[in-house]
């Protein structure tokens, strides 16, 4: 039993930076919402690979645009035994779920809950970030 939620606690969404050493975390709650229909759905528990990022850690990626994960908005996830593009196809039914990104050489799919207006899906294919137009849909199985 958690303490945000059946499956998940609070250290599941810390920053795993050595900065902050995990001491602070932000989450949305939906986000949370949308995980427990994910670990329910698969019945196996979800991974979080990352979540909250702290100033810190956000400031070390050297990034332009901001994050998501730096709002508690954001996480990577993997469920042993399912596949990717599983995880993703059934993340997309979620209506918490609004920007979604299948990470198939990091082995990971990144869920978010930015707003409607800014719905978006992407493939990481090495360092190139492409839509998840139909063709790419097709061919990773989405």
């Amino acid at each position: 039993m958690g303490n945000l939620s059946e499956h998940f606690n609070s250290k599941d969404f810390n920053c795993k930076c050595p900065e902050c050493r995990g001491e602070g975390f932000k989450i949305h709650l939906g986000l949370v919402g949308a995980l427990e229909m994910i670990a329910e759905h698969f019945q196996k528990p979800v991974k979080v690979l990352s979540a909250y990022w702290c100033e810190a850690y956000y400031e070390s990626l050297k990034r332009e645009k901001a994050s998501l994960h730096s709002k508690g908005k954001a996480v990577h996830i993997a469920i042993d035994g399912v596949p990717l593009n599983e995880i993703f196809k059934f993340s997309e039914t979620l209506p918490e779920i609004n920007g979604i990104g299948l990470y198939p050489q990091e082995g990971f799919v990144h869920l978010d809950t930015r707003p409607k207006e800014k719905k978006d899906a992407w493939i990481k294919e090495g360092e190139r970030y492409s839509p998840a137009t139909p063709e790419k849909r097709r061919q990773y199985g989405l």
